[in-house]
């Protein structure tokens, strides 16, 4: 095969890297820089603030956690090539920690701050004989400073401990990653040797192996497509130049890739099985028949058959064109009917531009019209005769040829 599909993944096991902490540390300065130029009431604020949150501390540090949590937890969408090894933890799980903890140092810091604030700034010195009475720590309050140090912590501890855990199962991930690449590698890998064999049941199993695969692996769905339309492209032989394989034979593997692609167009848009919206590109390929009857073909998928030769038919007999594009831009039909009947076109477009018709036919007549464009402007005229009934009115969205433009119902 000339052609292989290298991105087959979009998901990626990644880590804050040193500029999301350049970031961090840029945000504190600019808040630092802040406070030092913020008017008195900035601090009454606060002030209120801390008040309410002394009152209801558990709730704040269980919103502070669920916080740390969710934004850690987030993955990046990326895209993964075949054989890329997964992005590990790139932070040393010490330096990691030493962050948090100096980070949890700097809340509880922040937090005593606020609670001696709060509690009238008590202290435990004598006072001077004649001076106000100042709020004293007694005992019941020592007792309950205690207590808030050693809540403040043990929730360092936690803190410790869900990171330990966080990045271990981020490890137990990207190993699971690399195995779950490494079984779709090797299916690859083995269906393409099938594919690429000699005898033409051999490449039957390939054919039928791609298609597994891409209904198994929904991030290699397209890869496995783009093998099978590759496959497709390539020369087919005829009866006077049969080429590697005898054409018969080469016939069969051929519509059996055409039939694997209508059946898992029949699937509705909710089944993971459905490769409705993908690309599907037969440029330059020989379509000897085909059926892509009952086919639904939606957005944004984009399906080429420009430069094609169609010389033994192609049915989209009831085909849903929903969405997208069909691009029939430049093909050649020598001596074969594509079929439209009963054909609905809701959306999308479908274009013949500079196609050519040696003895072949495209029918339009059966079709249903609900949206959608049928571009046949750009057509000669001489050629396509057959394509809308002479005389009968256009429906909207169907462009015929110049020459033949009747008025539109």
């Amino acid at each position: 095969m000339s052609e292989q599909p290298q991105q087959v993944s979009r998901a990626v096991l990644g880590f804050p890297r040193g500029r999301r902490v350049r970031r961090a540390l840029a945000a504190v300065a600019l808040l630092a820089a802040v406070a030092s130029l913020a008017p008195p009431w900035w601090w009454q604020a606060a002030v209120a603030a801390g008040r309410w949150a002394g009152r209801h501390w558990p709730v704040v540090v269980l919103v502070l956690v669920a916080g740390a949590l969710s934004v850690g937890g987030r993955r990046r969408p990326s895209a993964v090539v075949l054989g890329r090894r997964p992005r590990t933890p790139a932070m040393p799980l010490l330096v990691h920690v030493a962050l948090l903890l100096g980070l949890a140092a700097a809340v509880a810091a922040g937090v005593g701050v606020v609670l001696w604030d709060v509690l009238g700034q008590p202290t435990d010195r004598p006072q001077a004989p004649g001076a106000p009475l100042a709020p004293t720590w007694g005992v019941q309050e020592r007792l309950d400073a205690v207590k808030v140090v050693l809540t403040v912590v043990g929730g360092v501890g936690a803190v410790v401990a869900l990171t330990v855990a966080y990045r271990r199962q981020r490890l137990t991930e990207a190993d699971s990653h690399r195995e779950d690449t490494k079984v779709v590698l090797d299916r690859y890998t083995k269906a393409a040797e099938l594919l690429g064999a000699a005898d033409a049941s051999v490449r039957v199993a390939g054919v039928y192996a791609f298609a597994a695969l891409a209904n198994d692996a929904p991030e290699a769905r397209q890869g496995c497509i783009d093998v099978l339309c590759a496959y497709l492209r390539q020369p087919y032989g005829t009866a006077a130049d049969p080429g590697p394989h005898d054409p018969g034979q080469e016939r069969q593997v051929r519509l059996t890739v055409i039939r694997l692609i209508r059946d898992n167009l029949h699937l509705a848009d909710d089944d993971p099985r459905s490769w409705r919206g993908h690309d599907f590109d037969f440029t330059g390929a020989v379509f000897d028949g085909g059926d892509l009857a009952g086919a639904t073909f939606a957005e944004p998928g984009r399906v080429t058959f420009a430069e094609a030769t169609i010389t033994g038919g192609l049915s989209f007999d009831r085909a849903t064109v929903a969405g997208g594009a069909i691009s029939f831009d430049r093909a050649r039909f020598a001596g074969g009917a594509v079929s439209f009947k009963d054909a609905r076109l809701t959306g999308g477009r479908v274009s013949f531009v500079d196609a050519r018709f040696v003895g072949g036919t495209v029918s339009l007549a059966e079709a249903r019209f609900a949206g959608g464009v049928v571009d046949l402007s750009g057509v000669d005229p001489e050629s396509s005769t057959g394509v809308w009934p002479t005389g009968t009115p256009a429906p909207p969205g169907l462009r015929l040829p110049a020459d033949r433009r009747i008025p539109r119902t």
